[in-house]
C-alpha cells in the first residue's frame, strides 16, 4: 500500500525548519505517494508544494492547520483539499501573527518570573523576520550557562525524563493550557474555521486529539461534529495503540474520515520522522478515503 503523510510543516510554520521544496524532496526519499503540508495558520505553501510535488513525483493535497478555540480550549483543525487559489486563509494567518506578536512579551515576562535567564536580543535575531517561538526560547534558556543549576530545567537535560525532545517538551510543560507561562489569546472559534474550510471547498479534520486532551476523547469529538468536522486524525505521533484503535472504531461507527499524519517539523520534534505515522494494513483503505474526495496535484 502506498504511504501517505497528511500532517507536515514547512518553514512557513514559525516552528519548523525545511523549505517547501526540500520537504517534497524528502517526501520522495521517504517513499511517500501523497503529502499534505499543513502549516500553522498558513496556506502559503500551496503553489510551491504543487511545483515540488511534480518535480519529485509526489502527489500533493492542499492543507493547513488552524489554531482555534472550542469550549474554552485550544485545538488544532486541519483543513484539506481546499481550492488552491483561495485567498481567505491569508486573513487567518494575519490575525494569528498579530495575536502571537502581542503575546510574546507576556511569555518572556512569565519566563523571567520563574528565574530563567534568556538573551532576548539573541532570541529576536534567531527568529529573524518571524515571530519568536517558545521552542526557541527553550533552546536559549537551556544553553544559557546562567541557568545551568536551575531545578526546573533538570528534566530536559541529557538523560533525564523530558530530554527525548527537550524543546517541544518544554513548550508543552510551560506554555500549555494551565501551565505557568501560558498566555491566553482570543483564537477564532472552531465553528468559524470549520465553515471557512468548507466554504473554500475543503474538509475539516480534528488534529491529534490525544495531544490536546488526556481523557474522554470521544466525548470531545462528539461535541465538535455539529460544527462541520468531517474527520479525525487517527494515526498520529501522539496517539498510542489503544487510542488509535478507539478513534479508528469511532470513525467507522460515525462515518467519519480517518486520516494519518506525522506532524513532522524538524529540529523541534527530532523523534518525529516524515511519514512515520502510518496506519495498520487493514486500516489503510480507510485512511485513503480522503484522497478520493479532494483534488490531488
Amino acid at each position: 500500500m502506498e504511504r501517505i503523510d497528511l500532517h507536515t510543516h514547512s518553514a512557513y510554520s514559525d516552528d519548523a525548519d525545511f523549505a517547501v521544496g526540500d520537504l517534497l524532496t524528502m517526501a520522495k526519499a521517504a517513499d511517500l505517494a501523497v503529502l499534505a503540508i499543513t502549516d500553522h495558520n498558513s496556506a502559503r505553501s500551496v503553489e510551491e508544494a504543487i511545483c515540488g510535488g511534480k518535480a519529485n513525483g509526489v502527489s500533493v493535497m492542499t492543507g493547513i492547520e488552524i489554531d482555534c478555540a472550542f469550549a474554552g480550549n485550544n485545538y488544532h483543525l486541519l483543513g484539506y483539499g481546499f481550492r488552491r487559489d483561495s485567498r481567505d486563509f491569508a486573513a487567518v494567518e494575519q490575525n494569528f501573527q498579530q495575536l502571537e506578536r502581542a503575546a510574546t512579551p507576556l511569555k518572556l515576562s512569565k519566563l523571567r518570573a520563574l528565574g530563567f535567564h534568556l538573551d532576548e536580543v539573541r532570541l529576536y535575531a534567531m527568529a529573524g523576520d518571524r515571530i519568536p517561538q517558545e521552542e526557541q526560547m527553550a533552546e536559549l534558556i537551556l544553553e544559557d550557562a546562567r541557568n545551568a543549576n536551575h531545578d526546573l530545567l533538570l528534566p530536559y537535560r541529557v538523560g533525564n525524563a523530558r530530554s527525548d525532545m527537550p524543546l517541544i517538551n518544554f513548550f508543552w510543560d510551560f506554555f500549555g493550557t494551565d501551565k505557568p507561562c501560558h498566555v491566553t489569546v482570543e483564537l477564532p472559534p472552531m465553528a468559524e474555521m470549520a465553515a471557512l474550510i468548507i466554504d473554500n471547498g475543503g474538509i475539516p479534520v480534528i488534529a491529534h486529539i490525544g495531544a490536546n486532551v488526556k481523557e474522554k476523547h470521544l466525548s470531545v469529538i462528539e461535541q465538535m461534529l455539529p460544527l462541520g468536522v468531517q474527520g479525525v486524525e487517527v494515526f498520529s505521533s501522539y496517539h498510542d495503540e489503544a487510542l488509535r484503535r478507539e478513534l479508528y472504531q469511532y470513525t467507522l461507527d460515525n462515518s467519519l474520515l480517518a486520516t494519518c499524519g506525522s506532524d513532522f517539523h524538524g529540529k523541534n520534534k527530532p523523534n518525529i520522522m516524515l511519514g512515520s505515522s502510518q496506519p495498520w494494513p487493514d486500516a489503510a483503505p480507510q485512511t485513503r478515503e480522503i484522497l478520493e474526495r479532494v483534488t490531488l496535484y
